[in-house]
């Protein structure tokens, strides 16, 4: 009976796994799941789990000093941030017209360093605070996606010759190009005054968090140990790489939407989209200078407006996706079928429907509850005008709680909802289909309704309840007390008898989208152990 040598299958197994991680679809996968596994060491150590089992899960002691706090949320801000611009930054290496030769030298800096810049980070803030080795291993991996951001931007600078187009879509082939050119060189130069404010902390070692200096009083009060320039610049760099962030995904998603660059709904978007990111850049730019220079007006006005013109985007690119999702169930009968047909067929697909419906749902969560802020936030002798024609409270003459509770929350409501695009965007990409499909999108779909929808009520809602506002004169600025206010007021509610019930429906929301996240994770891993993702040859 013959034997059979089996080295050689296994050897190839071997390879064509390690293979499969050096392509897109395999980085971002494994980046993702590099991120869930971050979110479930600290899950180990939360608030909830505390509750749960009256002591962490692992025994990790955190310093409950401010300084010490401050600094482990910042290095866990860019610990997360980072590998999620890797991942939109692969999809454009994906979707995008970028010079071959550039692709090898952006996505190996940018994997090595987005891992390694992510690993050292939370080492050093949650496990070994003194070991500052592990902080200088942070900064070597920041540089090294530094440095593929360069290769990005001179892999996508159009010239004569780059990208080809043909004379028929030339000028939205153009377009486009010009939009992930300048998407580029704002986020560069977005990352620099990230980076120099960096150096300047480093020599002082007392960390920042942008919330906690929203009212200038508590800046004169803390003056000796922050300037007014730092301050502002944190500010400005934690707003505007956000919203680049969300400019990527925006762009990323039409370009996968569109892929052929045709019609003039998306040479229109593109030719918005340029102007909408180059103003909301240079009003988050100037709000660090703000006390050095005399601006004839406030600069949150530009980014108002260069937000409002790529809200419009998003809304045509939801709005476009949903259309041609129709078209595709619908087929040759989309012509003749009734308008009711043709909405019901976007439901047909809830990963595709929930992908451009979270363009639109964004503004109801975030865009429209920041406007809101900016328009009532001042009182007084300078009144806002939206405070004086609807007779409501200005932010800035109520509770310092609220505010900061609402500074911090919008935005972690804007980041998350776009992680949620992000892993949408890649369920669609991998071609998972069947029921697991099906139930990951309702799930994604319903824990962003029930999450940021009861999470803007339960930022937004304290602020009009007078009688609790006014109670309220914190002591101290920096107190971390500070913050219990807010949860003390949703403790003493008694809405529709059920007590305290939005915050907990609001974290079952939030549990929903984490259970599809797991469900997506350990789908891939059996698929690749499968060998569903098998890679002959060593990709791009």
């Amino acid at each position: 009976m013959d034997t059979v040598d089996t080295t050689d299958s296994k050897t190839d197994w071997l390879k064509r796994k390690i293979n499969y991680g050096a392509t897109y679809k395999g980085m971002i996968t494994f980046t993702l799941v590099w991120l869930f596994v971050i979110i479930l060491f600290l899950s180990t150590f939360s608030e909830p789990i505390k509750l749960i089992f009256g002591k962490p899960l692992l025994p990790i002691e955190l310093s409950d000093d401010f300084v010490d706090r401050a600094g482990r949320i910042i290095i866990l801000y860019h610990s997360i941030a980072v590998p999620v611009v890797a991942v939109c930054t692969y999809f454009v290496l994906m979707f995008m017209d970028v010079r071959e030769k550039f692709k090898t030298r952006v996505k190996w800096p940018l994997f090595i360093g987005s891992i390694f810049a992510s690993g050292s980070g939370i080492i050093f803030a949650y496990i070994d605070p003194k070991g500052w080795i592990f902080h200088g291993f942070y900064l070597v991996g920041l540089s090294l996606c530094f440095y593929a951001g360069i290769m990005l931007l001179l892999g996508v600078f159009p010239t004569g010759s780059f990208p080809k187009r043909d004379a028929e879509n030339r000028r939205n082939i153009l377009l486009g190009q010009y939009a992930v050119t300048l998407l580029t060189v704002c986020i560069l130069l977005s990352v620099i005054l990230g980076g120099v404010i960096g150096s300047f902390f480093g020599n002082g070692m007392i960390p920042l968090l942008a919330e906690y200096f929203l009212r200038p009083e508590v800046i004169e009060t803390y003056a000796l140990e922050y300037d007014h320039v730092l301050v502002d610049a944190v500010k400005a760099h934690l707003h505007i790489m956000l919203a680049l962030i969300d400019v990527i995904i925006l762009l990323v998603v039409y370009r996968y939407t569109v892929q052929d660059q045709k019609g003039k709904w998306y040479g229109l978007s593109m030719a918005l989209a340029i102007p909408g990111m180059l103003i909301m850049s240079i009003g988050s730019w100037a709000v660090t200078f703000n006390e050095i220079i005399s601006y004839p007006f406030d600069m949150h006005y530009l980014i108002y407006a260069g937000s409002a013109i790529l809200v419009t985007v998003g809304l045509i690119l939801a709005l476009t996706g949903w259309k041609k999702l129709s078209k595709e169930f619908l087929g040759g009968d989309y012509d003749s079928s009734s308008s009711s047909t043709k909405v019901k067929a976007i439901f047909k697909d809830p990963v595709r429907f929930s992908l451009y419906f979270h363009f639109i749902w964004v503004n109801f969560v975030m865009t429209f509850g920041g406007i809101f802020l900016a328009l009532s936030l001042r009182g007084g002798d300078d009144p806002s005008p939206f405070t004086e024609i609807l007779k409501i409270p200005a932010f800035r003459e109520g509770p310092l709680a609220v505010e900061t509770t609402v500074a911090r929350g919008h935005w972690h409501i804007l980041a998350t909802l776009s992680a949620i695009m992000l892993v949408l965007l890649l369920i669609d990409v991998l071609d998972i289909k069947g029921s697991i499909r099906n139930v990951m999108g309702w799930l994604f779909l319903a824990g962003s309704v029930v999450a940021f929808g009861l999470g803007a009520i339960y930022l937004y809602f304290p602020h009009f309840d007078l009688a609790w506002a006014d109670s309220i004169t914190p002591s101290d600025p920096l107190s971390l007390g500070m913050f219990e206010d807010v949860a003390a007021f949703w403790k003493a509610q008694e809405l529709f008898g059920f007590g305290n019930w939005l915050p907990i429906v609001m974290d079952l929301g939030i549990m929903l989208f984490v259970i599809a996240l797991a469900i997506l994770c350990f789908n891939q891993l059996i698929q690749i152990i499968k060998g569903r993702h098998d890679v002959k040859d060593w990709p791009e």
